[in-house]
């Protein structure tokens, strides 16, 4: 577990810059240009949904048949060069399909309400070539156990971005056109930034295919390729679909106000992410090689690792969030977001709780269970979301959401329970709980001061001592105490060198 701690200790610290950074956006920029932002979300989740066909598999299939032709002397079989060959062809097709498409996607993105903005739809074409490549690249240098450059560029570069880009619009120096293309622009820095970082690590390395004299492997490509594309729109459609249809269903300031409120539950999944990402290479090989016995302890440290991490980050932001709101420069409005924060969270809470389930199975001969299981609750977030927006608008668009969630990942861990023999949970989960609920009570219960700033900083401060104490002094992780006391030590240090 060591790389994988080092990995994702260096991506999540860098990803929760890029959550600071999010934080005084959402606060200070976005409640002042809601329809902007509404849009930007939904042309944003349509690219990553049409990515993911437009690459044909191959983002998974970079971590999946990786060890299968790791050797840097072939080029590690022309594995790179076979996925750009894939995803450049899957590109084309899209790029003529579009102008057949494009009044489809128009009507089915934009409504009477937002129907000003439908002549953005053309941007969905370079957004899904570099979501695209971003996404594969990313994948690949996985391989190498390196994700902190990436998740540098792929996080940074567009939280940085957008509220500049936002700022200029509301300046009335950007039109919504100019406001597109700067995104464009931030999201094609990021993806030139992946391929110099592949040259940089000498690994861009465009070698003629193996895999295309290979038969037998061929065949298991393709068959695992329509695994990734189908099981990746299943999930955008499970897990992302809410956001686009709230603005499809209700108008773009509420879909405004539902992606603000979404940023501020995906602070808490963030280092699930990053632990994804680099622990996914680890148990394609280790399933490899038939080591269950590591990738089980893989799966219980990742959840109770995730658990602390989770939880904690859960309950700081519901213990805050009235004052975040309170900040806000339309505090009445954000409030509809109380909800879809709280049931967002708790579904992303659950996720975390249950490790690296979903890259187990999917890294396993079992993958296709993900494929079915996975556009069975697509179909069915898509029904309840039909049913709850009309009932409880956008905290029926989260309740949906959740409660997909919260579905997935049960069956996910029964069925590990019934072919691998093992579930994540321990008895070091109990207290963690127990410390969680009683950090959050105590914050609670103290008395507020007449300013939101200060309640903000203060209650954050108690609650995160109370909680971060006891699982520090109780060694509920070793893997956290071992963070947190090399953190120490490199603070100390620090001050010793400055002092002399």
């Amino acid at each position: 577990m060591g790389i994988i701690q080092r990995q994702s200790l260096k991506s999540s610290i860098i990803s929760y810059i890029g959550v600071g950074i999010g934080i005084v956006s959402t606060m200070v920029i976005y409640p002042k240009a809601l329809e902007i932002l509404g849009l930007f979300r939904s042309l944003f989740d349509a690219s990553v949904l049409i990515g993911i066909v437009v690459m044909m598999g191959s983002s998974v299939s970079a971590v999946r048949f990786f060890p299968r032709y790791q050797d840097p002397a072939t080029g590690h079989g022309g594995l790179l060069t076979w996925l750009l060959m894939i995803s450049g062809a899957g590109f084309l097709i899209f790029l003529i399909a579009f102008p057949f498409l494009q009044d489809w996607m128009v009507a089915y993105i934009f409504t009477e309400d937002n129907l000003k903005y439908a002549d953005m739809v053309v941007y969905i074409i370079p957004l899904t070539l570099l979501l695209a490549l971003i996404n594969l690249l990313s994948r690949y240098i996985s391989n190498f156990r390196l994700i902190t450059v990436p998740a540098a560029l792929e996080q940074l570069s567009i939280k940085i971005s957008l509220p500049l880009i936002v700022l200029a619009y509301l300046q009335g120096w950007l039109t919504v056109e100019g406001v597109v293309i700067c995104i464009v622009l931030s999201f094609a820095f990021a993806a030139f930034g992946m391929v110099y970082y592949l040259m940089h690590l000498g690994e861009l390395k465009l070698a003629r295919p193996l895999i295309i004299k290979d038969k037998p492997a061929l065949k298991e490509y393709s068959w695992y390729a329509w695994y990734g594309i189908l099981s990746g729109v299943g999930s955008q459609v499970a897990f992302r679909i809410d956001g686009l249809m709230v603005f499809t269903m209700i108008k773009s300031e509420a879909a405004g106000v539902y992606a603000i409120s979404w940023a501020l539950s995906d602070i808490i999944i963030k280092p699930m992410r990053m632990l994804g990402n680099i622990a996914g290479p680890m148990l394609a090989q280790k399933i490899e090689d038939n080591k269950i016995d590591e990738v089980k302890t893989i799966y219980q440290k990742s959840s109770l690792n995730m658990t602390i991490i989770g939880i904690g980050l859960f309950f700081l932001i519901w213990t805050v969030l009235p004052y975040i709101f309170n900040l806000m420069s339309n505090p009445e409005v954000m409030r509809q977001g109380t909800y879809v924060v709280f049931f967002l969270g708790l579904a992303q809470v659950f996720d975390m709780m249950t490790g690296v389930n979903g890259e187990i199975i999917s890294y396993s001969k079992y993958y296709r269970f993900t494929l079915y299981l996975t556009l069975f609750l697509a179909g069915t977030n898509i029904l309840a979301n039909y049913l709850l927006i009309p009932m409880y608008g956008l905290a029926g668009s989260a309740l949906a959401t959740c409660l997909s969630m919260f579905l997935f990942n049960v069956i996910k861990l029964a069925f590990i329970k019934l072919k691998f023999g093992f579930q994540p949970f321990t008895s070091r989960h109990l207290p963690v709980i127990a410390f969680v609920l009683g950090a959050w009570l105590i914050s609670r219960a103290l008395p507020e001061a007449d300013a939101n700033v200060i309640n903000l900083f203060y209650k954050s401060a108690v609650f995160t001592t109370l909680y971060g104490g006891a699982i520090w002094w109780f060694h509920i992780s070793p893997d956290i105490n071992h963070w947190v006391d090399l953190g120490w030590k490199k603070g100390l240090s620090l001050l010793g060198k400055g002092k002399s």
